[in-house]
């Protein structure tokens, strides 16, 4: 099944712009869920030609990439980041949902 990239609401122009890339809808789904009450603001896909265009189109701050993705569509999603949005963060979350926040705040502690 394929997740359409979709954005949340903008509440807050000050939020940080976060892709979120896996490769279970459900996962990438509760993954934009956490970061979203967190008050980031999430967009997320389960397909790499989906997620590589939005890296070039949009720049995030950060790129969150599921354990489950393939190690070759890492690898894309990092030549993506340094080609088309050099300034991006990636964080690879390969525990469980109960990390991911803390992962994503460590990452951009010096952003």
């Amino acid at each position: 099944m394929e997740l359409n990239l979709t954005e949340t609401a903008m509440v807050n122009t000050d939020m940080l712009h976060v892709l979120v890339f896996g490769k279970h809808d459900y996962i990438v789904t509760n993954v934009s869920t956490q970061l979203e009450k967190a008050e980031f603001k999430c967009s997320g896909s389960v397909v790499l030609a989906q997620a590589l265009d939005y890296i070039k189109s949009n720049q995030p701050q950060l790129v969150v990439i599921g354990g489950g993705v393939d190690p070759h569509d890492r690898i894309k999603i990092a030549t993506a980041i340094k080609s088309f949005s050099p300034e991006t963060k990636m964080v690879e979350h390969f525990g469980g949902p109960a990390t991911v926040l803390e992962e994503v705040r460590s990452t951009l502690a010096n952003f």
